[in-house]
């Protein structure tokens, strides 16, 4: 089972996460600060890629780029841009093991899910799996840590186990897109069948090469659409 951070470590009297501020605020941010994040929520988005529609959407759903064009996702669901302050609070999380961030992470990331309402069409949550090597050194797997706060909102599922990334392929950050798909084919493999509707739970959707490789390989093990839903898309 993936580790979790205690109750003592996810729930304290701290100053805001973003202005630092005093607040007693259980996910850890002053009013004024509340009223700037829920801001960022709730803008639409495509359901291609995750980008926020600027109102060229064929449909009001899909941006100019994704018209057309086939979708390795059934849908997209992305809670805000990775700007400044999102991925501030993201490398507190994965590089400094902060836990305090984790219940604002969560409840960002579910009211982006709830609001969409696609919970109904969702069989299984799939968090992105981490290569064991990187596991170990980091200590936990972030995407585990958003998939629990979504399985404990909606009551859907988790898969646990059977879902390996089995290449070790390093920071993708510095590579191009086509450079990420290529380093990314065969990464990941899935042990047995897995249930028809499922939704990959990721913490940043950058160009979506991961989760295109794990979409292709859960399909190949019976998933007939595949989701993504991530907590932050790289504008």
């Amino acid at each position: 089972m993936e580790w979790m951070p205690s109750r003592r470590q996810r729930w304290f009297d701290a100053p805001c996460h973003l202005c630092r501020l005093d607040t007693v605020d259980p996910d850890g941010l002053c009013p004024d600060c509340r009223r700037e994040w829920r801001a960022a929520l709730g803008r639409p988005r495509c359901r291609g890629c995750g980008l926020i529609l600027a109102g060229d959407g064929a449909d009001g759903k899909t941006c100019a780029a994704c018209v057309g064009k086939p979708s390795a996702f059934e849908g997209v669901i992305a809670a805000v841009d990775l700007d400044p302050s999102v991925r501030a609070l993201v490398h507190r999380l994965k590089y400094r093991q902060d836990f305090s961030v984790v219940p604002l992470l969560q409840a960002t990331l579910v009211e982006a899910v709830r609001a969409d309402g696609a919970v109904g069409d969702i069989d299984v949550l799939v968090p992105m799996p981490l290569h064991p090597r990187q596991r170990r050194r980091r200590g936990f797997n972030q995407s585990w840590l958003l998939a629990d706060g979504v399985a404990r909102a909606t009551g859907l599922p988790l898969l646990r186990r059977g879902v390996r990334r089995v290449r070790d392929t390093g920071s993708l950050t510095a590579l191009s897109a086509r450079e990420r798909r290529r380093t990314l084919k065969g990464a990941f493999a899935v042990d047995g069948t897995v249930p028809r509707r499922v939704a990959i739970i990721d913490d940043v959707l950058t160009t979506g090469a991961s989760a295109r490789a794990l979409a292709a390989a859960l399909r190949q093990a019976g998933a007939a659409s595949v989701s993504v839903w991530a907590l932050a898309r790289t504008p």
